[in-house]
């Protein structure tokens, strides 16, 4: 089981369900959790980035915690529901909904810690050793330049991994 070491657990838990609802698995492509995003995420926070994100990231968790709990429930009785309508109530919100958000402190720090999750989740999936070789087009030793050709004679319609 996973112990995070820059969130706490209840923070973790979050940043999982999160995590999954942003990228599920499919029938044909692993998911975040398959690739281990939550633990690349928490890693990347713990060593990857100066004290001022850091500490911009731990205020953010604390209000996207603080909001999917203000019903009274604790993370661990959470349901999928719930974090599905945190995501959607910011990250699908209109322009006019968005700049109600950067009024207010906690809004605008719960937006800019879920948008700054989404970004890197895809961007810890992408960079994965199992996307890398199994999802996308991969080929460490590439043969001859063919020149301009659609991408779906050159891969079968997927972006280049290398």
């Amino acid at each position: 089981l996973w112990k995070p070491l820059f969130f706490t657990t209840e923070e973790g838990q979050v940043i999982r369900n999160l995590v999954d609802l942003i990228l599920p698995a499919t029938s044909t492509s692993p998911g975040a959790l398959d690739v281990n995003v939550p633990e690349f995420i928490d890693l990347y926070a713990f060593k990857g980035i100066g004290e001022d994100e850091q500490k911009a990231f731990k205020e953010g968790m604390f209000e996207v915690v603080k909001e999917l709990t203000s019903s009274g429930d604790d993370v661990s009785e959470l349901k999928l529901k719930d974090y599905d309508s945190l995501l959607a109530k910011y990250l699908k919100a209109s322009p006019e909904e968005k700049e109600g958000f950067e009024s207010n402190t906690e809004q605008s720090k719960v937006l800019e810690t879920l948008v700054s999750m989404r970004s890197s989740s895809i961007w810890a999936f992408k960079t994965s050793e199992k996307i890398g070789k199994e999802v996308m087009a991969y080929d460490p030793i590439p043969g001859a330049q063919l020149g301009c050709i659609s991408i779906e004679e050159a891969t079968g319609g997927k972006a280049w991994s290398l």
